[in-house]
């Protein structure tokens, strides 16, 4: 049976410093349950370094009979968002899929880069994209989108998905309902698009609709207001979109996700999240960078339940959600793939899809 922490533990994921493992975070997984970390490039110097950092961080969890492995995952798209930098290949960005418009190299791409994840004992990654770059000045998506066409969206993004399932790493669609038409950062402002309820179907949900009916299971929302749906509230605190929407709509009973809460987007006081998220239906509240907010969260999700601002069936909810998850999860690197051999495999392929890469 968890404890109060360990179950509040479990819903969020969490930055950590170091390339090793260090009292702070072992702090932050034994002592604070945190179910989930996420990498950087802080973290990483070499693939066999890596390799130990996640054992020893696996090991903490590993003799805790009630405690599930941890999702150790990390934004690794392609093109300009990778973490983990050289020797893993270097692959295009995914816009270059849509210009092959190939569903076999969509899925070999998914794969060879679930499988170098796998080999270091990754098991979560940030990817892909399911954003339709529908609009062509958008700051932030651009090339890491497929398509300008939802349905090409859809099919190359299910393709992928299998890929990385099929490598052993949970993939996580984003950013719901749809990032691509925006036209500022929410990185560093809140942005709005202005577009009717009709449209948003017909283009956004596309993606998500498919992936979802493909067994998606972990979807990250997106920092962004949609006023066709939800006037006021960013879609990560919508019960409009997140319940409405994506649960009763598109039928989704996997885990739903927050992009990063320390974007500028979210101007919320910390305190007032935990009640924001678990209303819309969030399960999992992702903080890269800053432990003490990890810690605030945390105690203010806490008090929050002890309060009964937060409802326990709903908190159970979100477990159960995890746990499923968590359920398939291999707790440590597949001895079977050898990072050099297929780094060797990779680079032939980057070069493949690299050649489809227009500007």
């Amino acid at each position: 049976m968890l404890s109060l922490k360990q179950q509040t533990g479990q819903m969020i994921v969490s930055g950590f410093e170091g390339t090793t493992l260090n009292a702070r975070t072992e702090e932050l997984i034994v002592q604070q349950g945190i179910g989930g970390l996420i990498l950087f490039e802080r973290n990483f110097t070499s693939p066999d370094q890596l390799l130990t950092l996640i054992n020893d961080l696996q090991s903490l969890v590993a003799d805790q009979p009630d405690v599930p492995p941890l999702f150790i995952s990390v934004d690794q798209e392609g093109g300009r968002v990778a973490r983990l930098g050289a020797p893993f290949t270097r692959f295009p960005p995914m816009s270059c899929l849509g210009q092959a418009n190939s569903l076999e190299l969509a899925y070999r791409f998914g794969l060879a880069m679930g499988k170098e994840m796998r080999a270091v004992g990754v098991n979560m990654d940030y990817a892909p994209v399911l954003d339709v770059h529908s609009n062509p000045a958008n700051p932030i998506i651009g090339h890491r989108a497929l398509d300008t066409d939802p349905e090409k969206v859809a099919r190359l993004g299910a393709e992928l998905i299998r890929g990385f399932y099929d490598a052993g790493v949970i993939p996580v669609g984003k950013h719901f309902p749809g990032h691509g038409d925006t036209s500022q950062d929410s990185h560093l402002t809140l942005p709005r698009v202005e577009r009717t309820r009709q449209s948003l179907e017909q283009t956004e949900l596309v993606p998500f609709k498919h992936a979802i009916q493909q067994g998606l299971q972990v979807i990250m929302t997106a920092h962004v207001v949609y006023p066709a749906w939800d006037a006021e509230q960013p879609a990560t605190f919508s019960p409009a979109i997140m319940k409405d929407v994506l649960r009763h709509d598109l039928q989704f009973n996997g885990l739903i996700m927050s992009d990063d809460l320390e974007m500028q987007a979210i101007d919320q006081k910390l305190e007032s999240i935990p009640v924001l998220g678990t209303q819309a239906g969030v399960d999992l509240f992702l903080i890269c960078h800053d432990l003490d907010k990890v810690t605030a969260l945390q105690n203010a999700m806490m008090q929050d339940i002890e309060t009964g601002r937060i409802a326990s069936a709903t908190i159970e909810q979100s477990l159960a959600r995890i746990f499923r998850v968590k359920k398939n999860l291999q707790s440590t690197n597949d001895k079977k793939l050898c990072l050099q051999d297929l780094l060797k495999e990779n680079q032939s392929l980057a070069q493949e899809m690299q050649a489809f890469l227009k500007e």
